[in-house]
């Protein structure tokens, strides 16, 4: 299925590991305490520059307007927040998270600070830079120093730097006091160190590139590498923030997403999407986020450029941490360009969760509009469907109805049974559905306008049972898992609904890494129950297909109770890091059988439109690897003459992914 985008990966990947830099640094707030602390990845040593002073034994002369300090100056806040590159070549290596520059570099540091030299690599992650060969730095209206390397750690603060001026030494500049520097410290064993790129994928290419610190890069102008063509774009924001809810996606689903942020900060972002699906073939959509710690805001239109146009909306807030609502809405027009829609219908759904000893309570409401314009006065008047009213024509049609559902449920926490590999869960609910218009239901002759129900559910569970212990060790047991659920829903409508299912799956794995069996057998039944109406609920007949007109004179039998029996195995086999196959075959028994039926349009896909699940179906997938960012996905499903036509799937499945 395919994914948002490559960067997207990359920044929840790097979510974590920055946040575990964050938690292992939360006590460095000064000096003495950094000195004590564990050095951060990839500095050997912690730098003693930021302990007792260890001056030279020979003092050396300072250039002019240069006077040794004789403690640290102070901390300068957010003066290191943003830095300016510019270079021949500007380089983003987005596997490791490293941005490097050859070639005529410029670096301009918050308070105008400017260092040049040959070389620049920064290390997002680690949050320091290095500028090496024919090195200057230089504040604003002072000479510039030469030098031959100049480090920068700017989460504490600190810069390091080799001048040739007199002769070689060793200076360490606190808080940007570049006119006192503290002499002859001892420095981190790897301050300079440049990392080895050879071999690395550079995901773009610019000639400037605006780096805040722990948040985002700007690259201007940028051409970006999709593994299958080199794009040019005026400019590209990256942004890598530990905020995970930069990671919520709005967009449809489509089989290509190329995403280019073009606009963002600390809190936000902003991304023009290149997409593609069947329907549509190839179009822009775009999205923005709001986000804060406990919170995110998410807006999407896609595509931009058709008529029907699906705007989206998504918003969550952790009001207390015990309690959040989540917000989701989606509005879709018939619209050109952005003029007045001649049709548009949304969807709503708002959900509170709030958490209980043991449990928590959960109130949904869902909201459908299937008109939000108002009534036109255009109409024509029918025999078969009375007064329809529409837009512009018959195929945007207005229908008033407003239908809403509420519940609210009860959800208890997963409860292990002591000395039994069991685990059990409770649930119980409560709803309403109603409509503005159009009853909800109409049953022996009475129409209900309000449905309530209620609901009670138990779900079982084991642990993973050895039933094949592996004796070398290597996690390759054959184990058996089973699961058994059970649900009962009571309705105004005079019936009760149960349903219930046991599955019973074994896993073997034979290389951890190469090889994997999976088999699982279910068992499903449904039960619609209305007592001594139950014949008028299922009136005895024979089905007939509404596509082929085939009878299906088994259904004369069916009076509500349906039961399915699912035999699955799956077989995934990786032979190399870049290939891995999978096969999945799946058998159904099913009481009422299902009823074939013709190629039908499925959102953006085509399938065979069936009543029911295919007896036999087979599901082939094969995945490859392009390179560290771009994963190909085709896959194809075969039916076995399923009605004496069906096959192979109508067509491939496709997917351009991370």
């Amino acid at each position: 299925m395919p994914t948002r985008s490559h960067h997207l990966f990359a920044r929840l990947t790097f979510a974590r590991i920055v946040a575990a830099l964050v938690l292992e640094y939360a006590a460095v707030t000064t000096p003495q305490a950094f000195a004590q602390s564990t050095p951060p990845p990839g500095v050997s040593a912690t730098p003693a520059a930021l302990a007792t002073p260890a001056p030279l034994q020979t003092p050396m002369p300072l250039p002019s307007g240069v006077t040794e300090a004789s403690s640290p100056s102070p901390a300068t806040g957010r003066r290191l927040a943003a830095l300016h590159v510019s270079a021949e070549r500007v380089a983003f290596y987005s596997n490791r998270f490293i941005v490097g520059a050859e070639g005529a570099v410029d670096v301009t540091l918050g308070d105008g600070t400017q260092i040049r030299g040959n070389t620049f690599a920064m290390d997002l992650r680690l949050n320091r830079f290095v500028v090496a060969g024919d090195v200057s730095v230089r504040r604003v209206g002072d000479v510039p120093i030469a030098g031959a390397a100049f480090a920068e750690y700017l989460d504490f603060d600190r810069a390091y730097f080799v001048p040739l001026a007199p002769e070689p030494d060793r200076w360490t500049f606190a808080a940007g006091d570049y006119a006192h520097p503290l002499l002859g410290r001892e420095m981190p064993g790897d301050v300079f160190y440049l990392p080895d790129l050879t071999g690395e994928r550079v995901f773009l290419t610019a000639k400037n590139a605006t780096i805040d610190p722990h948040e985002s890069v700007r690259f201007t102008p940028a051409t970006l590498n999709f593994g299958l063509a080199s794009v040019p774009f005026p400019s590209y924001f990256l942004t890598f923030s530990r905020n995970p809810n930069f990671s919520q996606n709005s967009l449809a689903d489509a089989y290509v997403d190329g995403p280019l942020d073009f606009a963002g900060g600390e809190h936000g972002l902003a991304t023009l999407h290149l997409r593609y699906d069947s329907q549509d073939k190839i179009f822009p959509a775009i999205e923005a986020h709001q986000v804060s710690n406990n919170s995110y805001l998410v807006f999407s239109v896609n595509p931009l450029t058709r008529p029907i146009k699906q705007y989206n909306f998504l918003a969550s807030s952790r009001i207390s941490p015990g309690f959040g609502a989540q917000l989701f809405y989606q509005e879709i027009t018939f619209q050109h360009n952005f003029s007045r829609p001649l049709s548009a219908s949304a969807f709503a759904t708002l959900q509170l969760t709030a958490s209980l000893p043991h449990s928590y309570l959960q109130l949904s409401t869902l909201n459908y509009y299937n008109s939000l314009l108002d009534r036109p006065r255009e109409f024509v008047d029918s025999g078969t469907f009375g007064r329809v009213y529409y837009y512009g024509d018959a195929s945007h049609p207005w229908t008033g109805d407003h239908p809403t559902q509420e519940q609210l449920a009860w959800v208890g926490y997963r409860h292990e049974l002591p000395h039994l590999p069991l685990a059990f869960q409770l649930r119980s609910s409560i709803g309403l559905a109603r409509n503005t218009t159009t009853p909800v239901a109409t049953f022996g002759g009475a129409t209900y306008t309000n449905l309530t129900t209620t609901g009670l559910g138990l779900n079982v569970t084991t642990k993973p049972i050895v039933i094949a212990p592996d004796g070398g060790h290597r996690g390759r047991e054959l184990y058996l898992t089973a699961t058994f659920d059970k649900q009962r829903q009571f309705s105004s409508l005079p019936h009760v609904v149960d349903s219930q299912s046991e599955t019973f799956a074994l896993t073997k794995i034979y290389d951890p890494r190469r090889l994997s069996v999976f088999a699982s057998y279910t068992i499903g039944n449904t039960g619609d129950f209305y007592g001594a109406q139950q014949s008028l609920a299922y009136p005895a007949s024979t089905a007939v297909s509404p596509f082929s007109g085939e009878a299906f004179p088994g259904y004369r039998a069916f009076r509500g109770f349906a039961t399915t029996h699912s035999l699955s195995e799956q077989i995934v086999y990786t032979p190399s890091n870049v290939v891995t196959f999978k096969i999945a075959l799946r058998e159904n028994r099913d009481f009422p059988r299902a009823i074939p039926g013709p190629l039908q349009t499925i959102g953006t896909g085509v399938a065979f439109f069936n009543y029911g699940v295919a007896p036999y179906q087979a599901d082939l997938d094969v995945r490859y690897r392009i390179n560290n960012l771009l994963t190909v996905d085709v896959g194809r499903s075969y039916l076995f003459n399923f009605g004496g036509y069906e096959r192979w799937s109508p067509r491939f499945s496709f997917a351009l992914q991370k």
